[in-house]
């Protein structure tokens, strides 16, 4: 009946509502409407909403005036309603299009990867940034999901998964126009550090005075990242309860990994890699080892207390064995990178079942190093399973690929990789996602 009424109102349906717009509300109900591509208005109740169970709580209004749900064909209030399944009402011989979601979707853009070196590549940069910000929009670049027929994308969270810079070496002068549309648009955008974006790649410490050109660099692109979700979190975009993750044992310091909440899914963010050995204050003297038990211990006592929420991890550094050289260079940053050359003391690799209790001389290029590297991705695929729904998105191997990732008790997530965004085609990926569920669809795009 649905369809045969549809196909009746079909000529009525656009230039109806292009006279008069139909508006529905729902009493003490916070409710998003959104207009679609091909002209339906999108109604995004809170999350777990029962559709059928809303006729008591419906205001309908045409141009602003209110009508009996009576007068209208079929009565709004008695139509069964599926989820986005498009409902169309006519009224006063004007047809109008609905769809109905319990839950928000929403919008995050993923790039990587654009190895800055110039002013050049900076200002692609902010091209690509741009038309990144206006997606969807009047003249902007426009996309389909074949998952939601009908919605129009939107940029509502952006995320840059590490290398901002090619050489380690530029100030942020180089990075802050491309970055700054966002802001602009009220786009919340939040990047991550790659292995590019720092020296040395595996010292994470945004408290130290950094003194050469280089280093002043590297603390410009740490305290890019940290102001990203700082002012993301002030933009009062969706953004909540950022926190960090970190190691409360260790005497150690680092740009912490951090975890945050964006419209009903949470987000789990590695600055450069989980896994990673915390240095002493002496950034050039012999490292002070510090295995990632305890880096481990925490993220998964974490997980423990928010695996009923959906989730989308974020990392520089993929699951695959591509990008670099094959299996062993891939398996490196797996490792506590660069092991000092006294390999003669034991040193703790991972806890539990994960551990091969000591080792000497891991050095990545060995058969022991890249069983090290497999543990450590394993004891990582095992907490990401415990979470709801999960993805893993990562950059650093310029391909577009990915691998499904099995833990230890059999489930499967997707790690998605992202070639580098100065690319001409397929350079980001579109994350279409909904409050609560998470990732519905997983889409490729060109900007």
């Amino acid at each position: 009946m649905k369809k045969k009424l549809l196909s009746m109102c079909l000529g009525l349906l656009f230039c109806g509502s292009a006279m008069a717009q139909m508006a529905i509300t729902f009493d003490g109900l916070d409710v998003e409407t959104l207009t679609q591509a091909d002209g339906s208005q999108l109604i995004q109740l809170p999350d777990g909403t029962d559709l059928n169970k809303l006729g008591d709580k419906m205001t309908i209004k045409v141009d602003g005036v209110a009508v009996n749900a009576e007068d209208i064909t079929p009565n709004p209030k008695e139509t069964f309603i599926t989820e986005m399944e498009i409902e169309t009402f006519v009224y006063d011989g004007k047809a109008y299009s609905f769809r109905f979601s319990a839950g928000q979707y929403f919008i995050v853009v993923m790039f990587s990867d654009p190895h800055v070196t110039s002013e050049d590549i900076q200002n692609t940069l902010s091209n690509k940034t741009e038309a990144i910000a206006t997606m969807g929009k009047s003249g902007g670049k426009t996309f389909s999901f074949e998952s939601l027929p009908g919605y129009t994308p939107t940029a509502d969270l952006v995320c840059c998964l590490g290398d901002l810079d090619q050489n380690r070496d530029l100030g942020g002068k180089y990075f802050t126009p491309a970055i700054e549309v966002f802001s602009n648009n009220e786009i919340p955008f939040i990047t991550i550090l790659g292995n590019h974006d720092i020296e040395p790649d595996y010292y994470n410490d945004n408290s130290v005075g950094f003194t050469s050109a280089g280093n002043t660099a590297t603390k410009e692109k740490l305290n890019i990242v940290k102001d990203c979700y700082t002012t993301a979190a002030n933009l009062e975009k969706g953004i909540t309860s950022v926190e960090t993750i970190t190691d409360a044992n260790s005497s150690k310091t680092q740009m912490n990994q951090y975890t945050f909440i964006f419209r009903g899914v949470r987000f789990y963010c590695a600055n450069n890699y989980w896994w990673q050995k915390p240095y002493s204050y002496a950034l050039w003297g012999t490292p002070s080892y510090d295995s990632g038990e305890g880096t481990i211990n925490a993220l998964n006592t974490f997980v423990e207390s928010h695996k009923e929420e959906a989730s989308i991890w974020l990392s520089h550094f993929p699951f695959i064995a591509q990008g670099d050289a094959g299996e062993n260079a891939s398996a490196r940053w797996w490792l506590d990178q660069n092991y000092p050359s006294d390999s003669s003391t034991p040193r703790s690799i991972l806890p539990g079942s994960y551990s091969n209790e000591y080792y000497t001389n891991a050095a990545y290029t060995t058969t022991e190093g890249i069983t090290v590297a497999n543990n450590k991705k394993k004891a990582l695929a095992d907490i990401i399973a415990k979470t709801k729904n999960p993805r893993h998105f990562s950059g650093h191997a310029h391909i577009n690929d990915g691998q499904d990732v099995t833990a230890t008790n059999g489930i499967k997530f997707r790690d998605h990789t992202i070639q580098s965004i100065k690319e001409t085609s397929d350079n980001a990926i579109l994350v279409l996602c909904k409050s609560g569920v998470g990732v519905v669809e997983v889409k490729r795009v060109t900007f």
